[in-house]
This record gives C-alpha cells, sequence and structure tokens, in this order.
C-alpha cells in the first residue's frame, strides 16, 4: 500500500519522514527530493518511478511511504498506479506566515525560490485536498497523454474516493508531526480502502 505525505514547501515532511523511518514496521519510506525535479511536468513524470519503486515494495510484503509536493491527484494518474493494492494520502499545512519563516530558516533553492507562487502552491493543495474539482488545470498535464488523469476529474467534492486528510503543523514540534502521521497510517490500515484494485476506482 502506498501511503503519500503530500504538501507544498515548510509543512515538515522531511522532517517527520526522518522520523516515521525509524517507527514504521515493513515500510519502505523515501522522500521525493532523492530526486531533484525543476519543473512541474518533470515532477510528474517522476512520480510514475517512485510508484514503480512502491510496486516493487509491494511485491516483496512491504508498505510504501513517500513525502513529497505531489498532490494527490498527480499520484492517481500515474500509469501503474492503478497496480497499487491501495493509496492513501494526507497533506501537511501549515499558516502561511510560519511557512514563510521556516522556508527562509533554511538553505533556498534557486529553482523553486519563495515567493506568491510559494503560497499558492500551499492554497492549491489545501483545496485540492477537499475538492478534487477545484482547479483542476493547475496540475492536468496535456503534455503527459499517457497519464489517466480522467481517471477522477470527473470526482466531486464529498466522493468517498477523495478522503485526503490534512494535517496542521502551525505549531507542531517535529515530533508531533510525525506521530500525527504514525497515527494517521495505523488508523488507515485497519481500515477498509477505497482505491485498491478490487474497487477499481479508475474506472
Amino acid at each position: 500500500m502506498l501511503f503519500l505525505i503530500s504538501g507544498a514547501a515548510a509543512t515538515g515532511k522531511t522532517s517527520a519522514m526522518k522520523i516515521l523511518n525509524d517507527k514504521l514496521e515493513n515500510f519502505e519510506c523515501h522522500d521525493f527530493d532523492e530526486t531533484p525535479v525543476s519543473s512541474g511536468t518533470q515532477r510528474r513524470k517522476v512520480n510514475e518511478d517512485w510508484i514503480k519503486k512502491a510496486l516493487k515494495a509491494q511485491y516483496e510484503g512491504k508498505d510504501f511511504l513517500l513525502s513529497a509536493h505531489s498532490p494527490l491527484g498527480e499520484i492517481l494518474a500515474c500509469p501503474s498506479a492503478i497496480k497499487l493494492k491501495g493509496i492513501k494520502c494526507c497533506v501537511l499545512d501549515c499558516h502561511d506566515f510560519v511557512r514563510t519563516e521556516r522556508y527562509l530558516a533554511r538553505v533556498q533553492s534557486e529553482e523553486w525560490p519563495l515567493c506568491m507562487d510559494t503560497l499558492c502552491w500551499a492554497v492549491f493543495h489545501r483545496m485540492h485536498a477537499k475538492d478534487p474539482a477545484w482547479e483542476q488545470r493547475v496540475i492536468v498535464d496535456k503534455e503527459l497523454p499517457e497519464f489517466g488523469w480522467e481517471r477522477w476529474t470527473n470526482w466531486k467534492a464529498g466522493d468517498k474516493r477523495w478522503d485526503v486528510k490534512i494535517i496542521d503543523t502551525t505549531e507542531n514540534e517535529m515530533n508531533n508531526t510525525a506521530d500525527m502521521v504514525y497515527d494517521w497510517i495505523k488508523e488507515e490500515k485497519n481500515k477498509k480502502q477505497a482505491l485498491t484494485q478490487e474497487t477499481k476506482w479508475w474506472l
């Protein structure tokens, strides 16, 4: 099963991943930034590579945890996503004042400088998590016709298949965020899932 920790910059994804890598049993854990990208289209192509790694882990009997900037819609559209036994997503989010402070406190990226686009990307994540119909043009990429965007683009807010948890990290210490994600994963593993091979969610 693939667990996605999604969200815009400076919400604590990488920090939480480092802790979860030691806490979770029978999991393979990765940060998307292990493979740097310089554009949205490239990010979407690399998502497919990560899913193939998740499928390898699935074959070995392990779950797969990925922290990434990619929202759920990009993952569901990947060609190989329909082969996964399950897909769950949570979004880490924080107040924009806090996001800006955290961003400026770390090494700056030339490809992704702090600007209004940074904050707009965070807003998109927030809205996309609640409503799959929100501004789909932001991520639906016509340069990637092999991707299955139509699998989910007709879904509406409230669809049971679109179940994304938002975790607010504004006032959280690193350990608190990791604990919240850990509890979410444990809870989801005991639930009946909507995005499985058996449900054929993509049809």
